[in-house]
């Protein structure tokens, strides 16, 4: 592209930032007011805020030697070490040449650059910035920095006074020896024409469309349908076929996508219903169908207030409902499936949506949709009571140019309590790289605690995490207990029979620290445990049995955790060789026990061991590989955790995990790119710029808890045989979601 033809293209861009609610604190700890310095342009992995794809690529002069920029042991995956995130990739590795690096960087398209940003472990280096319209240059300084002036720091940021024009940036680094470069971030604002389109590279293409199909779900081949089909299913609609859109009702938490969304007549726009406690949430699912073959359809959604039903005196400020859309997301295992679903206030920017969703062209400004042609788009509504008065409260579901749909909610006279749980997830939140937003912390707490979760890795200190789900006589916090002893004994080194008076005096030494440590932060023991290793099993199980002596000694209050797992080859060990290994410490010892549930059936001898009284009675399940399917065993399986733990009289359960991706958290494909193996994404969340985006599988989660509590409040009513026919029920294949709401009509009637 000629030189002037550039600048006036140049000319024509606007920086925008996304308005931001709070402050920034950037990854290595500082902080910077107002909104981010523009669009991320380096389409660096782990930045879910307003970007531009521009696809850039870069060079290096000298090539890189030490390390070399390549992907491991693949020397043809080359240049992607500056742009491959904090929050997964090879990060810990950087690039790096004798002298001074300069890297070039190209950005497909004409850019107004705003500000570089480059993290290295040299700390002190001189820093320079080019830019140029063209390849060959000339090239313009827009920024430069010596040693002497730069600070002694990984992060510099480099803001420049104006906005830049060009379409190649060159940045020179020089150490003054070796040169280390871990990664460039670019900001400023692209030009995106039909000429130069996002690079977008979609994870999961869309699949060729056959015999006049459409889909419902774009992306979705389950969803397919022929436009013979189509006209039948109009020619049924009658008059409402007049309509530009239709509603309906369609499963909440089993499959919805395995067939087309053309619900029947008698299914369309019909009143939806919920029975509701006083204080709890619960999810209903709603479709809303393109009734033309020929069009388009583009609209906005919205979800009114609730009121009281007869009451003209406006909104019921203990009833509220929340609107999300879900997007189509590809899998490894399962296909293409419903998965995030997102709120209006915590969308990706539309150039990540269509990397990574099949529907985005539909939802990506939502609660404006865009319905393609015979098309449908799935809409989650929340509703939340909050110490509501009994009675009846209607909202409305709308669709402009189209029609409503009532929502009414029963809320009966029905608390739940809040018994104390232990419900673990082994896992952080979500994030985001290179900043977050400073309240992110709380989005992040705020919606994983609503899920029932009460178990904190680390200690409540302040300005943590812990420290903000932190409720008092509910919480718990996991602590990593023996320090070294605890990684020697995963991998088999700790003999039981070598442990001497020095070892026992360390192991009291850690402990006495632990206890002091709860106690200034005013933790009884019954608040903290910990953790010597994970997953326990036959070649280990002595010597944990002995450090857990040592702790006893040490203090006999202090409470120990143990998940044994005994997994060998595809199974667990026998019932007996389990027990031979437990029987002699597990019950003196452990206070928290979770076996994997594999350990709990047909296996008499473990569960008298895993049965014992004790602080906490659980089992947990590694089962998040599969939340991306939509099949109710994948989804419910969180919801039936909380039906098995009351059935056996026990106070918890957990799953892994809650979030814990390998490699990119949006793209189900790239494991063994990341990790070097073909591991599975272990995650029910999805990161958004501004906090979690939930998934059905999380929603399940709160259901369970809240299932648990109503089981609860039963028991405390003195209605033994109601809960006992209950748990048959379960025991016999129920559906969780019919036997809550028979749990909450016996609850009221009480």
């Amino acid at each position: 592209m000629p030189v002037h033809r550039l600048v006036l293209l140049l000319t024509a861009l606007v920086v925008v930032s996304l308005p931001c609610p709070a402050d920034l604190l950037w990854f290595d700890g500082s902080r910077s007011a107002g909104g981010p310095p523009g669009k991320l342009l380096s389409d660096n992995d782990g930045y879910w805020g307003d970007c531009v794809l521009t696809g850039v690529e870069y060079t290096c002069s000298p090539r890189p030697d030490n390390p070399s920029d390549h992907w491991r042991d693949q020397p043809d995956r080359y240049g992607r070490r500056l742009l491959d995130g904090r929050p997964h990739g090879n990060w810990w590795t950087p690039l790096g040449a004798t002298g001074p690096l300069a890297v070039t960087f190209d950005f497909k398209r004409g850019c107004a650059f705003t500000e570089v940003d480059v993290d290295t472990r040299s700390n002190r280096v001189a820093l320079k910035v080019e830019v140029a319209a063209d390849a060959e240059g000339p090239w313009s300084t827009v920024a430069e920095r010596s040693r002497d002036d730069c600070p002694d720091q990984p992060f510099h940021r480099l803001p420049l006074r104006q906005p830049a024009l060009g379409r190649f940036l060159r940045l020179t680094v020089d150490a003054g020896g070796l040169t280390y470069v871990d990664e460039v971030l670019v900001w400023g604002d692209a030009q995106v024409s039909p000429e130069t389109p996002e690079a977008y590279q979609p994870v999961t293409p869309a699949p060729v469309a056959s015999e006049i199909a459409s889909m419902s779900i774009p992306g979705i081949e389950k969803t397919a349908f022929s436009d013979a089909v189509f006209w039948e299913w109009q020619r049924h609609l009658g008059s409402l076929v007049r309509q530009r859109g239709v509603w309906s009702q369609v499963s909440t938490w089993d499959s919805i996508t395995h067939r087309p969304l053309l619900p029947k007549v008698d299914e369309i726009c019909r009143e939806v219903r919920l029975t509701m406690a006083r204080n709890e949430k619960e999810c209903l699912a709603l479709a809303l169908t393109n009734t033309s073959w020929e069009k388009p359809w583009q609209t906005t959604v919205g979800l009114s207030p609730f009121r009281a039903e007869g009451s003209v005196s406006g909104e019921a400020r203990q009833v509220a409902g929340e609107l999300r859309v879900a997007g189509a997301i590809g899998s490894r295992n399962y296909g293409v499936n419903i998965g995030p679903l997102f709120s209006a206030d915590n969308l990706l920017p539309p150039g990540l949506m269509r990397r990574y969703l099949t529907n985005a062209a539909g939802i990506e400004r939502f609660p404006q949709l865009n319905l393609s042609r015979a098309g449908s788009v799935f809409l989650w509504v929340t509703v939340n009571t909050q110490d509501a008065p009994p009675g009846r409260y209607l909202a409305r579901l709308t669709c402009a140019g189209g029609p409503s749909v009532l929502l009414r909610a029963e809320v009966l006279d029905v608390t739940l309590p809040r018994p104390r749980v232990w419900l673990q997830t082994w896992s952080g939140t979500t994030s985001q790289f290179p900043f977050v937003h400073d309240d992110r912390d709380r989005r992040e707490v705020a919606y994983k605690a609503s899920l029932g979760t009460t178990v904190w890795n680390g200690w409540p200190e302040p300005g943590s995490q812990a420290a903000l789900a932190r409720e008092p006589g509910r919480t718990f916090f996991h602590i990593w207990g023996i320090g070294d002893y605890g990684h020697r004994l995963y991998g088999g080194g700790v003999d039981p029979g070598k442990l001497t008076a020095e070892d026992a005096a360390k192991i009291a030494g850690m402990i006495r620290e632990h206890v002091a440590k709860a106690t200034s932060l005013g933790l009884s023991y019954d608040d903290w445990y910990v953790e010597l290793t994970d997953e326990p099993g036959k070649g280990n199980s002595p010597a944990f049995g002995a450090l857990c002596r040592l702790i006893r000694q040490a203090d006999p209050q202090v409470r120990i955790y143990c998940n044994p797992s005994f997994w060998v080859g595809n199974g667990c060990l026998p019932d007996d060789d389990v027990y031979a290994s437990l029987s002699p410490w597990y019950n003196e010892c452990i206070d928290v026990s979770s076996p994997i549930y594999l350990l709990l059936y047909e296996r008499p001898k473990c569960m008298t061991l895993f049965g014992a009284p004790r602080l906490v009675r659980a089992f947990y399940n590694v089962c998040t590989q599969s939340a991306k399917s939509e099949r109710a065993a994948q989804v419910q399986i969180y919801r039936r955790m909380a039906w098995d733990a009351f059935g056996y009289g026990w106070n918890g359960w957990g799953f892994y995990s809650y979030y814990a991706p390998r490699g990119n958290p949006w793209n189900d494909f790239d494991a063994e790119w990341y990790t070097g193996e073909d591991m599975p994404d272990y995650q029910m969340v999805y990161p958004g710029p501004y906090g979690p985006v939930p998934t059905r599988q999380s929603e399940d989660v709160r259901e369970g808890w809240e299932d648990y509590c109503l089981l609860t409040l039963l028991r405390q009513q003195g209605q033994d045989a109601v809960v006992k026919a209950l748990l048959a029920d379960y025991a016999a294949g129920g559906d969780p979601s019919e036997l809550r709401l028979r749990a909450l009509q016996a609850a009221a009637a009480h």
